[in-house]
């Protein structure tokens, strides 16, 4: 059952399509969170750092949490300890500035995405 709930609730992430941010948008709000974590943007980080924090960490730990009921070929497997917050939205800008093709999806699936492109799973 736990598998099956665990299963239903990254489909509901990955599949929520027309309401949540494109990749479009991720990469400008993760852009300005790297700008005020790196103290070059001071001012008021305002709405577009929060919401690249809450979507990355969201995903990172939906993934932490459910790693286990998630099928191989769909998770990432990152090293024993997990990597930090702030790892994890410097591998999704990069990912986003290198799959430009890709910026129409959903900003969750790219997220998942690009964690499991810096972190494959050994089968």
């Amino acid at each position: 059952m736990k598998a099956w709930i665990g299963a239903a609730a990254l489909a509901g992430t990955l599949a929520s399509g027309q309401a949540m941010a494109d990749g479009n948008q991720l990469l400008g709000q993760c852009q300005a969170a790297l700008r005020t974590m790196d103290g070059v943007d001071k001012e008021n980080p305002g709405f577009n750092v929060g919401y690249c924090m809450g979507q990355v960490t969201g995903v990172m730990d939906m993934l932490s949490v459910h790693s286990e009921e998630i099928l191989v070929k769909y998770r990432p497997c990152t090293p024993d300890g997990g990597i930090q917050y702030g790892q994890g939205i410097r591998i999704v800008v990069q990912f986003l500035k290198e799959n430009p093709k890709l910026l129409q999806l959903e900003a969750s699936t790219l997220i998942n995405m690009a964690l499991k492109d810096a972190y494959p799973c050994k089968n």
